[in-house]
Parts: C-alpha cells; sequence; structure tokens
C-alpha cells in the first residue's frame, strides 16, 4: 500500500473512532409533558427541565392538555418524561379503565412521586347541588378532553352508580369553566388539582361558592376497585368557605419512558432531589409534599431502574 494510502485509510479510521466516542458520549435530548400553561404541572415541568439542562442534557418542557395526553405521548415516544396523575397511569399501566381497548402501556416507569391532586368539584353555592347524584342532568364542566381530570371524573361517575352520559359535559380549559360557572352558564365544574387552586381561589373570593362531597359509600366503591385513591379534606383555610368537604385525592407522579438508559435516569433522579428547593418554589402543595422522604408515597407502578439506584445509594430503597 503506498503512503497517500495508507494516509487515507488512517483519516477515515480516525474519523469513524472520533464518530463513534461521540456517539457514546452525546446525552440524548430530553422532552416532558406538563399540562395547560395556567396549571401547575407546566411551571413544574419548566423548572425540572431547567434543572436537566444544568446536569448537562438538552431539555424543554411542553404544555399538554394533561395527564392522559402526556401518557399517550410518553407511549408513542413524542416525550421522554411526563407528569401525570397516578389514576390515568395506573389505568394505563395495567390496561384497565379507560385504557381497556388500548392494552397495558409498561414501558411507563416512576421516577417519584409529587404532590397530590384533589377532586374539587365546584358549584356556586345557590345552586341548590349538594351530592354527586345531584349533577345528573346538569351542565358540568370537566376541562379538556383527555385531560386526568377527565378520566378522573369518569370514575366518580361509575363509582356513584351513575352514566357519565348522565349529566351535559362541556369540555373547556381550567379559566373557560370558571368563567362559564360565573355566568350561570355551568352548573358545576370539576378540577382535580392542587389545594389551594389559584382559579378556586380568586372566584370564591368573587362569588359565594361550596363543593360537592364524596359520600364515605361513593369513597368506599372508588377505593375498593381503584387502589390509588385517598381520602383528602377541602377546608375554610383553603377556600372561602364555611366548612370542611371531604373529597378524594390522588397523586401526581413523574414519569419516565422505560427505555431510557439506567444511567441517564439515574442523573435525572440525582439532579432532581440535589434541587429540590427549585422545584418546591412552584407552588404551595409542591413545597408541602415533595420530598426524598416521600418518593413513593401513593406510587403504583414501577420506579425506573434508575431511579431505583438513586434511592438504594441514599439507602432509602425498600
Amino acid at each position: 500500500m503506498s503512503y497517500n494510502n495508507k494516509k487515507i485509510v488512517i483519516i477515515i479510521l480516525s474519523l469513524i473512532l472520533s464518530l463513534i466516542g461521540y456517539g457514546k458520549d452525546k446525552k440524548p435530548f430530553i422532552s416532558i409533558g406538563t399540562g395547560p400553561i395556567d396549571g401547575v404541572f407546566y411551571p413544574t415541568g419548566v423548572v425540572i427541565a431547567e434543572i436537566i439542562k444544568e446536569a448537562g442534557y438538552n431539555s424543554s418542557a411542553q404544555s399538554t392538555a394533561g395527564s392522559g395526553e402526556n401518557i399517550d405521548f410518553l407511549f408513542l415516544k413524542k416525550v421522554d418524561m411526563a407528569i401525570s396523575m397516578s389514576d390515568s397511569v395506573y389505568q394505563a399501566y395495567n390496561g384497565v379503565g379507560a385504557y381497556k381497548i388500548k392494552g397495558p402501556m409498561k414501558n411507563l416507569k416512576c421516577i417519584t412521586g409529587l404532590h397530590p391532586n384533589f377532586t374539587q368539584i365546584v358549584t356556586l353555592r345557590d345552586s341548590g347541588i349538594k351530592t354527586f347524584e345531584d349533577l345528573k342532568g346538569k351542565r358540568i364542566g370537566i376541562g379538556i378532553y383527555n385531560s386526568g381530570v377527565e378520566l378522573n371524573a369518569r370514575l366518580l361517575y361509575e363509582a356513584h352508580n351513575m352514566k357519565y352520559e348522565d349529566s351535559d359535559i362541556v369540555y373547556l380549559t381550567p379559566g373557560e369553566i370558571i368563567e362559564q360557572l360565573k355566568s350561570n352558564l355551568l352548573d358545576a365544574i370539576f378540577l382535580t388539582n392542587t389545594i389551594p387552586n389559584e382559579i378556586i381561589y380568586n372566584l370564591a373570593n368573587e362569588v359565594p361558592i361550596s363543593f360537592v362531597e364524596i359520600s364515605d359509600e361513593g369513597y368506599n366503591n372508588l377505593k375498593e376497585k381503584w387502589p390509588f385513591f385517598f381520602r383528602g379534606i377541602i377546608t375554610p383555610n383553603d377556600y372561602n368557605i364555611n366548612k370542611s368537604v371531604k373529597t378524594v385525592a390522588v397523586q401526581n407522579l413523574l414519569l419516565v419512558d422505560g427505555n431510557l438508559s439506567e444511567d441517564v435516569v439515574y442523573e435525572i433522579t440525582k439532579a432532581f432531589f440535589e434541587n429540590l428547593d427549585k422545584i418546591k418554589e412552584t407552588h404551595i402543595s409542591v413545597k408541602r409534599n415533595v420530598s426524598l422522604e416521600n418518593y413513593s408515597k401513593n406510587v403504583e407502578i414501577p420506579f425506573h431502574e434508575g431511579a431505583i439506584k438513586y434511592y438504594k445509594e441514599k439507602k432509602l430503597w425498600k
């Protein structure tokens, strides 16, 4: 082989080796599915994306319809991570309920539990609506189609031996359903969200409101079939109301595509908890509830191996 040919071969081999090394060291882009911009999921996701960037990855948070769409996006690999309510996640992972036709989505894995979301069924105080059964035949604002709020509402109708179609269901953004309730275009609205919720708080200071209580029978029916639900209480300290109201709650989860590597998810989990003070600034409920010690609270699906590695390192894994 001539000197020039040897030189060409060496150059080609060097380029191939450098490309292999680049591909090995290059960190993947991490996209995060969140929720509507006026909710809590979106700002929380934005902060998480910034933390992931600081850990050396490219990352961005995108606004979505919420839990249901986030799960679909994870399954279709349109996002790598997402925030979703555990009722939606449990059904999707096990292929039951709303996900019976789609089948189990076993690529859904958990990084950590976050804060709880409370079912808040709001009506004007003079509406005459006192019980869940009173929603029959009424105009009900649910939120965005295929959101976690909708999936949550469907389970509640079932638990009260009612059909979803027993009410006139309206799909609008949280801000829009608040305005329609104020204008008496809706009789009641569902918001499965943090407590306190800013738009409900503002509404309660503008007009007299009340919350529809979830009875013990309704809760027991719900809990018997869906283990991820737990009791929640809405108090006069949360909103301008006369008395405490019993409701139900579910945990929010930080999800990840199970196909992401153990090392990547370990680094993301580590960065998340090492910057927890930044995440806690997004909402008072996040500040109260999100902690390393609570990582597994009310989580009903498996954790990603990368997250498990971190919890073992912290001697928290059981």
